[in-house]
């Protein structure tokens, strides 16, 4: 029996339940006894069989949706809406394909029925109910893909990041309001008291700030011709995928790094918690010395040095190699493979990631030291990905269509003083310009 049709059971039986105890009442008597009150306990009993079935319906509908949500359960039906019965994508662009040629013939995969969740619905455009017309919705399970492989994109920052999927248009969060770790300053103002017996504790409070993500629509636009769709599809299908993610992955990763923070999230190069290290005094021109690397890292949060990575322009692995610390001539920097047989090259102990989005040698952030896991994101349903014929008629193309929404910015709003010493540290420290 259904959760719905035992709803229902449930209410008729209070009912009779309740039209037992009127009668009564309507007759003066103040007890059911006799034929009523062995109708009342068969009500009773069915009643308590009904709830306990009832109950167990639903939790494991709450348990399933909450494994479901994890990942962790896959349903026929499930996997079925999610690829509205095309086999692959290579199927389904074939399909749109077929559909949009004059006179062709629209697959019924392609087909949008209200309420049905195994058929598709057409993209906004010139028509909503017909296709070709209006362009077709790539369905959720090959966008998703997509996704997943622009998270498993070697260069890819935002993987790294303090990520927040979200469903409205932003989410703001409580956040700590401390600039400084001087008593009295920390938390923005919790301060603690050394007392003797008796005496009176003085009041104290955390001040916080708010940081507010809205995700800002990020596009991509690919086209195909006909002649591959006709040919290969399978093709086709690694060229979009690859071109999609690459694409969206680096104006992702350049935001991260470069963002101003209108209409596109706030990058580490402008934060208002980045910290700039000078060049020594008698230091060359676009060159990188150990004493940089040492004061960076005296500069970094010591929360952050656990996750920390450094993210640097490639111009600059030549000047890291063969670096010495002091007179031992310890090495700084150990390059992947080599000496150690490891995966990513290390400075000081910490991943090295050559990015493209770090300035040229010698430019302020050629070389950023940052923990990315102080890099809040918050990331608004994916990606959503259509595709329509009529913006390349004339060329005989089709168009793919990606649209993301993503936003971001550090944690820290401003660097933090140190209890002990005056140098600010911060989850953000750049080397300066050193011209």
């Amino acid at each position: 029996m259904r959760v719905k049709e035992l709803r229902q059971r449930r209410a008729d039986l209070v009912a009779q339940a309740r039209a037992i105890i009127d009668e009564a009442a309507s007759k003066g008597l103040e007890t059911i006894e006799g034929e009523k009150a062995e109708e009342f306990d068969r009500v009773k009993a069915n009643l308590a069989e009904v709830e306990q079935t009832l109950s167990m319906l639903e939790d494991t509908a709450d348990w399933e949706r909450g494994l479901e949500t994890r990942g962790q359960v896959e349903r026929p039906d499930a996997v079925e809406n999610q690829t509205q019965g095309f086999t692959d994508s290579s199927d389904f662009l074939l399909a749109v394909r077929a559909a949009s040629l004059p006179g062709g013939v629209r697959d019924p995969r392609l087909t949008f029925v209200e309420g049905s969740p195994n058929n598709l619905q057409a993209a906004q455009g010139m028509s909503q109910g017909v296709g070709s017309e209006g362009g077709f919705a790539v369905p959720p399970s090959f966008s998703s893909s997509i996704w997943d492989g622009m998270n498993e994109s070697p260069d890819n920052l935002l993987g790294r990041t303090d990520q927040y999927p979200i469903t409205g248009e932003s989410i703001t969060f409580p956040a700590n309001a401390e600039t400084s770790r001087a008593t009295g300053s920390r938390y923005g103002g919790v301060r603690g008291y050394w007392i003797s017996e008796a005496d009176q504790i003085t009041g104290s409070a955390p001040k916080l700030r708010k940081v507010r993500l809205e995700p800002q629509e990020l596009a991509v636009l690919v086209y195909a011709t006909e002649k591959s769709l006709f040919n290969s599809a399978g093709a086709l299908e690694r060229y979009v995928r690859r071109s999609a993610i690459d694409e969206i992955n680096f104006l992702v990763g350049d935001a991260i790094v470069n963002g101003d923070g209108a209409g596109k999230p706030l990058g580490l190069m402008n934060a208002g918690c980045k910290v700039a290290v000078a060049k020594e005094t008698s230091q060359v021109a676009d060159t990188i010395v150990a004493a940089n690397i040492s004061k960076m890292w005296v500069r970094l949060l010591p929360a952050a040095k656990a996750r920390a990575v450094w993210l640097m322009n490639g111009e600059c692995e030549a000047q890291l190699d063969g670096l010495e610390l002091g007179s031992g001539g310890q090495l700084v920097y150990v390059p992947s493979g080599g000496l150690a047989d490891r995966a990513l090259s290390t400075l000081k102990g910490r991943p090295v990631i050559e990015t493209p989005f770090n300035p040229q040698l010698g430019d302020e952030g050629d070389l950023i030291l940052t923990d990315l896991g102080s890099y809040a994101t918050a990331v608004h349903r994916g990606i959503r990905a259509d595709t329509s014929m009529h913006v390349r008629f004339e060329y005989a193309e089709q168009a793919f269509r990606f649209m993301f929404e993503i936003d971001g910015k550090p944690w820290l709003a401003a660097p933090i003083t140190p209890y002990k010493g005056t140098s600010t540290k911060s989850t953000v420290v750049t080397l300066a310009a050193r011209a």
